[in-house]
C-alpha cells in the first residue's frame, strides 16, 4: 500500500484547478496582458479528448485560469483518443491565430487521423474555427503521427513546422521528422519537404517542434518519443534555408537532463525577449514513469513549467536562465563544507512553502565531486552530482518517491575545470527545478514528498568548499475561482 503523499498545490507554476493538464500551445502577449493556451481535460484527470485550455497573467508567474477556447466538437477532430491536440498561437494586424492538430478516426477505414486546422479570435477568450478546416488534410508519409504546427514569421512569409516520423512512433526502426510549409495567408500552406530527419537512437517521433533563431543561428527544438538516451526535450544548432528546405546541423544538445520537462516552446515577453516554457509531466510510455503521482488526490494532473530566459553561447550551445519567481530578501547566507562533509542549506514544509535558492558555490581542485540531496522526513530522496573527475551528471532517482522509477542516469557535460558552481533552486508545491552553471544545464523533476519536511543539503568529496546563498519562500497557493 502507497503512503499518502503530503502535497500542496504550486504556487508559481501554472496548474488546473481540476483535470489533467500537458503541452503548452502558444504563449502570447496580447491586450495588456499574456495568453497561455495548454492542452488539457477538464472533466477528468486522464488524458482523453483534448481541449486548449486558457489561463492569464501579467507577470508570468501569477495565473489566472479561464474556460478553456477549444472543444473537440468537429466531425474531424471528435473522437475521444482524439480532439484538439497540441500547436501554436502567433498574433496577426490585431487578430489571434492558432493552429492545431485536429485527431479523430476515419470514418471508413477506422483509423486515427491527424489533420492541421485553424481558428481565431479577436479578444484571446473565444475562437472560431475556420470553416475550410482542414487547412493541412495529411502527412507527406501517409502517418496519422503528424501533429503539432509550429507557425513562426520570416520575412515575407508564414513559415510552419509540424512533427512527424519515416512510419510510426511505436516503430522502433522509425526516425523522427519536421516537416516544412509556407504560406501568404495563413490559411493556404504549400509543402516544402523534410527540414529535419533523425538518426539512429534519436527518436521515432519528434513532438512539439520549435525553431527561433538566436545570434544568426537557428535552433530547432522537440521532443523525441523512444529516444535511447530519454532525454525529453532536445535542441539542434545550425543554419537553415527556407528556400531550399534545408537545416545543416552544427551541434546539439538537451534543454534538460531532468525527466520532467516536455514540450517545450518559446515566445516573446512584452519586451522582446524569448522565453521558453514546457510541461511538467510525462507519458505512460516513457521508461521513468511508474505512475503520474498523488495529486490527483487534489484534483490535477501536470503543471506548467515557470519561464526561462534563451540565449546562446559563443561555441553554439544554448543557455537558458530561469525568471526569479519572487525577489531575494538580501540576506546573503557564507558557510563552508568540510572535505567529505555535507551542510543543509534549507528546508521547505512541504504543505505551506515555496522556496527559491539562489547561490555559488566555490571549490578547490582537489574537490572530485559535490552533491546536491533532497531527502523528505520519510526517507525519500533524490540526488544530483557533479562529478568533476569524469565530467558527468548523475542523476540519482531510485528512492525518490512511490510513484518514480528513473533510477541513475549519467550525462556527460562539459565542467570538469570549472571551480565556480553557480546555481537556483526553485522548489514549489511538486516541482522541482534546478539550474547550474547560470544556464548551462539544467535538471527538472516532479518530486511527491512523503512526509511534510523536504530538506536540502550539500556534500562534497575529495576537498572542501565555500558557499554562499540567498533564499526566499511564499506561503503555499490557495485555490481561486475560475476568471469571468
Amino acid at each position: 500500500m502507497r503512503e499518502q503523499a503530503c502535497i500542496t498545490r504550486p504556487r508559481w507554476h501554472f496548474a488546473l484547478q481540476k483535470g489533467w493538464i500537458n503541452d503548452p500551445n502558444g504563449l502570447v502577449w496580447f491586450h495588456g496582458k499574456y495568453h497561455l493556451y495548454f492542452q488539457c481535460n477538464p472533466h477528468s484527470n486522464q488524458w482523453d479528448k483534448m481541449h486548449w485550455g486558457h489561463a492569464v497573467s501579467q507577470d508570468l508567474i501569477h495565473w489566472e485560469e479561464y474556460q478553456p477556447v477549444l472543444f473537440p466538437e468537429e466531425i474531424y477532430e471528435n473522437d475521444q483518443r482524439g480532439g484538439c491536440f497540441s500547436g501554436s498561437v502567433i498574433e496577426h494586424e490585431g487578430r489571434l491565430y492558432a493552429f492545431y492538430t485536429a485527431v479523430a478516426r476515419d470514418a471508413e477505414s477506422g483509423l486515427i487521423r491527424s489533420q492541421q486546422c485553424l481558428a481565431w479570435s479577436d479578444d484571446g477568450y473565444q475562437f472560431k474555427k475556420y470553416q475550410k478546416n482542414p487547412i493541412i488534410p495529411e502527412s507527406p508519409s501517409g502517418s496519422s503521427d503528424f501533429r503539432d504546427p509550429k507557425v513562426i514569421f520570416h520575412k515575407d512569409r508564414w513559415q510552419m513546422l509540424v512533427g512527424g516520423t519515416s512510419g510510426s512512433a511505436s516503430d522502433m526502426t522509425s526516425h523522427g521528422r519536421i516537416y516544412l510549409y509556407h504560406s501568404k495567408d495563413l490559411t493556404h500552406w504549400e509543402y516544402d519537404g523534410i527540414l529535419y530527419e533523425g538518426e539512429d537512437g534519436e527518436g521515432t517521433m519528434f513532438e512539439c517542434p520549435d525553431l527561433f533563431e538566436l545570434n544568426g543561428k537557428w535552433i530547432i527544438t522537440a521532443s523525441p518519443m523512444n529516444r535511447t538516451d530519454f532525454l525529453p526535450t532536445v535542441y539542434m544548432v545550425g543554419a537553415l534555408s527556407f528556400k531550399n528546405c534545408l537545416f545543416c546541423k552544427e551541434g546539439s544538445g538537451t534543454l534538460d537532463f531532468g525527466p520532467h520537462y516536455y514540450a517545450s516552446q518559446t515566445y516573446h515577453d512584452r519586451y522582446g525577449h524569448l522565453l521558453s516554457i514546457a510541461w511538467l509531466g510525462g507519458w505512460e510510455w516513457m521508461p521513468w514513469i511508474e505512475d503520474h503521482g498523488p495529486s490527483e488526490t487534489e484534483g490535477y494532473r501536470g503543471l506548467m513549467s515557470c519561464p526561462r530566459l534563451l540565449s546562446i553561447r559563443k561555441d553554439g550551445r544554448l543557455e537558458m536562465k530561469p525568471i526569479r519567481p519572487i525577489e531575494m530578501t538580501g540576506d546573503l547566507c557564507v558557510r563552508k563544507i568540510p572535505m567529505n562533509g555535507s551542510l543543509e542549506i534549507a528546508s521547505a514544509n512541504t504543505g505551506k512553502q515555496s522556496l527559491y535558492l539562489h547561490g555559488q558555490i566555490s571549490r578547490k581542485k582537489s574537490v572530485r565531486s559535490i552533491s546536491f540531496t533532497f531527502r523528505d522526513d520519510g526517507g525519500h530522496m533524490i540526488s544530483l552530482t557533479l562529478d568533476f573527475l569524469f565530467g558527468n551528471i548523475i542523476r540519482d532517482y531510485h528512492r525518490a518517491d512511490p510513484w518514480s522509477r528513473s533510477g541513475v542516469k549519467i550525462y556527460q557535460a562539459e565542467i570538469e575545470g570549472k571551480e565556480e558552481i553557480p546555481f537556483d533552486i526553485i522548489y514549489d508545491g511538486n516541482a522541482l527545478e534546478i539550474c547550474l552553471f547560470e544556464g548551462d544545464y539544467h535538471v527538472t523533476s516532479m518530486l511527491y514528498p512523503t512526509k511534510s519536511n523536504l530538506r536540502i543539503s550539500l556534500e562534497s568529496k575529495g576537498g572542501g568548499c565555500s558557499l554562499s546563498w540567498e533564499e526566499a519562500r511564499e506561503p503555499g497557493r490557495e485555490v481561486q475561482n475560475l476568471g469571468e
